[in-house]
């Protein structure tokens, strides 16, 4: 919660200087598409790359997801969505298993731990199951992670689960480029509506903090404080 807590702050505070120190005015998403696009392959690979370290991070998948028709065309977008969502999955997934899956396990709801079991006899089915319906989830990534499913059918209900999500979030992304294309941030505003705009964004951020502080008991690695004690004696 605290880094992502930090990462909201810093947005915000990029924000703020973005506006106040007038920056805005020179940003070109123009120039950002092409350079991106005149990388090639290289450009792909950054893309999935920050995606792979930042989403297990706090970052939600979305951004990215929005972000890729806005530089690529709508298959290639797709595309790289998909294999930077699988990339990140993984990431996490060896993380939580090879680094600190001890630590993890011992902090997990009751209610993902028993998830455990059906993992185990029918996890490519429960993989694909838990992709459709919640997709990316970063509690879900590590709680993947440190259960007893199998590396294969994580990675194929990963690849096969991902799939509707990932298109729907392209079609958006590709709706809002379009917006985008007749409606330019430059021509945005800004000198009436500025302001407005980031009141607007840091009331929503801290609503939604609020928000996930208080359900985050529910789903923290932490459940009122305590650990399974079988877990503990084995650690």
């Amino acid at each position: 919660m605290r880094a992502r807590l930090a990462l909201v702050l810093v947005a915000i505070c990029i924000g703020v200087w973005l506006y106040a120190s007038g920056t805005y005015a020179s940003i070109d998403p123009a120039a950002m598409r092409a350079w991106l696009q005149q990388a090639g392959a290289w450009g792909a690979v950054l893309f999935i790359s920050v995606h792979c370290v930042l989403q297990p991070l706090g970052v939600r998948s979305l951004f990215f997801l929005l972000t890729a028709p806005m530089v690529w065309d709508p298959a290639t977008a797709f595309a790289l969505s998909w294999a930077g969502t699988v990339a990140a999955s993984i990431a996490a997934f060896g993380f939580a298993r090879f680094v600190a899956r001890g630590w993890i396990q011992r902090r997990l709801p009751p209610g993902i731990l028993r998830l455990d079991e059906r993992l185990a006899l029918r996890g490519l089915r429960t993989v694909l199951l838990l992709r459709l319906f919640f997709y990316t989830a970063p509690t879900l990534q590590f709680a993947l992670g440190v259960s007893r499913v199998r590396l294969g059918p994580f990675v194929v209900g990963t690849i096969l689960g991902v799939i509707p999500f990932t298109l729907l979030m392209t079609v958006l992304g590709i709706q809002i480029n379009a917006w985008l294309a007749a409606q330019p941030i430059s021509s945005w505003p800004w000198d009436r509506f500025g302001p407005l705009i980031l009141a607007s964004m840091v009331a929503i951020l801290t609503a939604t903090f609020l928000f996930i502080r208080k359900w985050q008991s529910k789903l923290s690695f932490e459940h009122n404080g305590r650990v399974n004690p079988s877990l503990e004696q084995e650690s």
